[in-house]
């Protein structure tokens, strides 16, 4: 008996919590640009500017958490680098927010973005650790969206020189439902 009736107040908890909850904000509508899987073309600066650059290739998965206010992101490169990262947005800052970790970080970085309609581009900005004694560079990552197409950016901004320094891009296509 006792174990129907926590049952049934778990149930009655969980559809009351339902409809207490905030309304999905607008702002999330651009995470379901994100949304499926993506082959992703890499593409690294060269180290000097007499080498060419470098590329890999990977695969990205985003899937909504429940309740579709979170986005999950798994980030495989040549079976050599893994990530993985959360984010939404948080209406009391007005700005998307999200983590992320992996193969290459012993933290977890927090970035903060912003969104701007007319261009379809997300901008996130954080930090990224550097090895002792040196302080934190700027990290900044611009992504386009164009459709079934997405195009990332990655710079970083040296803290002492204060100039921008491109990291890679990463052009992201949608795979079909035929290729998953």
């Amino acid at each position: 008996m006792r174990i129907v009736l926590a049952t049934l107040l778990l149930a009655a908890n969980a559809a009351n919590a339902a409809e207490t909850a905030p309304a999905i904000a607008p702002e999330l509508d651009v995470l379901k640009m994100e949304e499926g899987v993506w082959d992703a073309a890499i593409e690294f600066p060269p180290a000097t500017p007499d080498q060419a650059p470098t590329h890999a290739t990977g695969v990205q998965t985003n899937t909504f958490v429940i309740g579709k206010r979170w986005i999950r992101n798994d980030f495989e490169v040549d079976a050599k680098y893994g990530g993985h990262g959360t984010w939404g947005y948080d209406a009391k800052k007005q700005r998307y927010v999200g983590i992320w970790v992996d193969s290459n970080q012993d933290y977890i970085r927090l970035d903060e973005g912003t969104y701007d309609p007319a261009s379809k581009t997300m901008t996130w900005t954080s930090e990224l650790r550097q090895p002792d004694p040196y302080p934190p560079a700027k990290y900044r990552m611009t992504e386009t969206f164009r459709g079934d197409t997405r195009v990332l950016t990655m710079t970083a901004i040296g803290p002492k020189s204060g100039k921008e320094v491109p990291l890679g891009t990463i052009t992201f296509t949608r795979r079909t439902q035929a290729r998953r």
